[in-house]
């Protein structure tokens, strides 16, 4: 979960209890007028240009508060962390009530880990304005990060009173109440946040984990399936994608009925059946056991041994398919196979099938 950053440094405020306090005199008309020039080319990306501007500004005004804060916005984008905390500290030693000053000396405190700085600083911005959500939510994360979930929880509860359709809110307290042990709780949470917000593959990833845990398979198939859709990189849903489909085909009563009838007769035609049945709902570790099983069972059953040819070829194994091939064409007949034997005949003559 990543802590929000303010996007500009355009007349915001907070409170600075660590600094002494120091009485500047109004911005110079100019002053004003480069901070605009400055936030308008961070705006456009331009930052070299924009530090222009800054630093012109500066010159007019050199307690100017806004102008501090956006040289340091402009550090914080370059990767310069050191550079944006003096000129962030610098900002709020000149305007105690520097709200987007406080949120981003905060969000760079969370990325260094300083948990406890990056708390301080969000604490000190919802002092400057109670109503910013902002602040509130990134408290909340900081909280967490620093092991105090009850806290983290009131502070998004009481955001999510204020507003209720804050999604990351919603994710958060499921991520705390899954840490937590609470899985119908997270699930509740996650449900709703992936209600608000359905092109998030980490909010589906998530929700979907905490349905395994419930045991919820057919909805935790879905929920990594529009992961995998969303993000077709993420190999953590693709994987539980293919676990969630397994529990969801092993719990189905209908499944299960057949396989308990197949698995008790344990004839040979009877486990070629049930892994016929593994291989329709894409179950291949199950279909391959089956069909091993029902080889173990009776050499010479060539279905079987088809079976696994099918299984290595698709699988490019070319060594195990042309031995299960050889076990297929010798225990059966063209008259029986017609399209299998002719399939396995131009495999074991095609290298390149």
């Amino acid at each position: 979960m990543r802590v929000r950053r303010l996007a500009a440094a355009l007349s915001l405020v907070s409170a600075l209890p660590f600094v002494a306090c120091v009485r500047t005199p109004p911005p110079h008309e100019r002053a004003l007028i480069n901070n605009e020039l400055c936030s308008q080319e961070m705006a456009k990306g331009d930052l070299t240009r924009a530090e222009t501007f800054c630093d012109l500004g500066l010159e007019f005004s050199p307690q100017y508060a806004d102008l501090w804060s956006n040289k340091g916005l402009i550090a914080m984008y370059s990767g310069r962390n050191d550079d944006a905390k003096k000129h962030f500290i610098k900002a709020l030693r000149y305007n105690q009530e520097h709200l987007q000053a406080y949120q981003n000396l905060g969000a760079i405190y969370m990325q260094e880990g300083a948990y406890g700085k990056a708390h301080d600083n969000f604490r000190r911005a919802l002092k400057v304005n109670p109503d910013n959500l902002e602040s509130r939510y990134n408290l909340a994360l900081a909280l967490m990060k620093m092991g105090k979930m009850d806290e983290s929880k009131k502070e998004l509860r009481t955001l999510l009173a204020v507003n209720p359709g804050i999604a990351d809110a919603h994710h958060t307290l499921g991520v705390i109440a899954y840490s937590e042990g609470e899985y119908d709780e997270a699930g509740e949470s996650l449900s709703r946040a992936t209600q608000l917000v359905q092109n998030s593959p980490q909010l589906w990833h998530d929700f979907g984990t905490v349905l395994m845990e419930l045991g919820r398979f057919p909805e935790a198939r879905e929920a990594f399936g529009n992961c995998a859709q969303l993000d077709g990189s993420n190999t953590s849903c693709v994987n539980n994608l293919a676990l969630a489909q397994r529990k969801t085909a092993l719990t189905d009563a209908a499944f299960k009925e057949i396989k308990d009838t197949q698995q008790a007769e344990n004839s040979a035609p009877a486990l070629y059946v049930l892994a016929r049945q593994y291989r329709e709902k894409g179950l291949l570790a199950e279909e391959e056991s089956t069909y091993r099983k029902c080889v173990k069972l009776d050499a010479k059953y060539a279905a079987c041994h088809y079976g696994l040819f099918q299984l290595f070829s698709e699988a490019h194994k070319r060594e195990h398919a042309t031995i299960a091939c050889k076990n297929f064409l010798k225990y059966g007949t063209s008259e029986e196979f017609p399209t299998e034997y002719q399939t396995c005949e131009r495999f074991l003559s095609d290298a390149t099938f």
